[in-house]
């Protein structure tokens, strides 16, 4: 295995988010980096934005590829850039997304020595002006996602044997993970916080199209046990959150929020990274 990890952000008009990523890549203490952004052709300042921080990826000795090309959605997109990569193991961390310290990586990069074919980590996220952990948990992979996917690794090779499924709009990322269960290939927990994450993403705002994706998946890969009284249940919770998502004033969404963070369990208690700050700061 060679040293070398390569990170991945597929981005299409996101000028204003990759910054906040691309910092948070430049801050990395891992000495072998690969940085690849897979644009798919935006219309906005995202090229002038990239060019910007070209200089000072070379200047840390960070390889750098802009690809700019079209492509036909997100999972295409990390196709084509896992094609490109040329490290071990390949971490998605897409714009407006980014690592949680200097050391995420290295953290990672340590988990190798192991030669898992997954590696992940925790992830907080951020939604509603406020941070809670996500419910990370392996054993429930075959009922529901089991960690974010910026928090993994994946051996790249893994990933160009089994490219994401791009007739899945919303959970090709979960489809891959099941692919993997299923193989019966290693896992390896880090321990440590890999990434932060905003709440806004496709997957996070339209939660029943993804849920009906999600149990489209879990039958491909026969571990779906809901009957259908279950899922008319499911569709009916889902479309009232779906509604309170997109009419309740934001008061009212972050009291709901906080009272789900607490009864799960899923508070907060580290630091903030300077450059999630500043772009907290920055979006007031």
């Amino acid at each position: 295995m060679n040293d070398r990890i390569t990170v991945i952000t597929i981005c299409y008009n996101a000028a204003a988010l990759l910054p906040l990523t691309m910092r948070s890549v430049l801050a990395q203490d891992y000495h072998d980096l690969e940085y690849i952004i897979e644009d798919g052709e935006s219309t906005d300042t995202t090229l002038n934005v990239v060019e910007s921080f070209r200089k000072s990826f070379e200047d840390r000795g960070i390889t750098f590829i802009y690809n700019r090309k079209p492509d036909e959605g997100i999972y295409d997109a990390m196709n084509k850039a896992a094609a490109l990569a040329t490290g071990s193991y390949i971490c998605f961390m897409n714009a407006g997304d980014c690592f949680y310290s200097t050391g995420a990586v290295s953290s990672a990069a340590a988990a190798a020595a192991d030669d898992p074919v997954i590696i992940y980590g925790d992830c907080a996220v951020y939604e509603f002006g406020r941070f809670y952990m996500f419910a990370k948990s392996l054993e429930d992979i075959e009922k529901t996602m089991p960690f974010s996917h910026q928090s993994v690794f994946a051996k790249s090779s893994f990933l160009r044997d089994h490219p994401f499924d791009t007739s899945y709009r919303y959970s090709a990322d979960y489809d891959l993970l099941l692919t993997a269960h299923d193989l019966g290939v290693s896992f390896c927990d880090t321990g440590d916080i890999i990434c932060i994450t905003t709440a806004d993403g496709t997957s996070s705002v339209n939660y029943l199209d993804t849920m009906m994706e999600t149990i489209r998946i879990q039958k491909a890969h026969g571990v779906c046990h809901l009957d259908e009284g279950r899922i008319k249940r499911t569709r009916i919770l889902l479309a009232i959150k779906q509604f309170v998502l997109d009419h309740f004033p934001l008061f009212i969404k972050k009291r709901i929020r906080g009272m789900q963070i607490a009864s799960r369990g899923q508070e907060f208690a580290g630091s903030i990274p300077p450059w999630f700050a500043d772009h907290i700061k920055n979006s007031l």
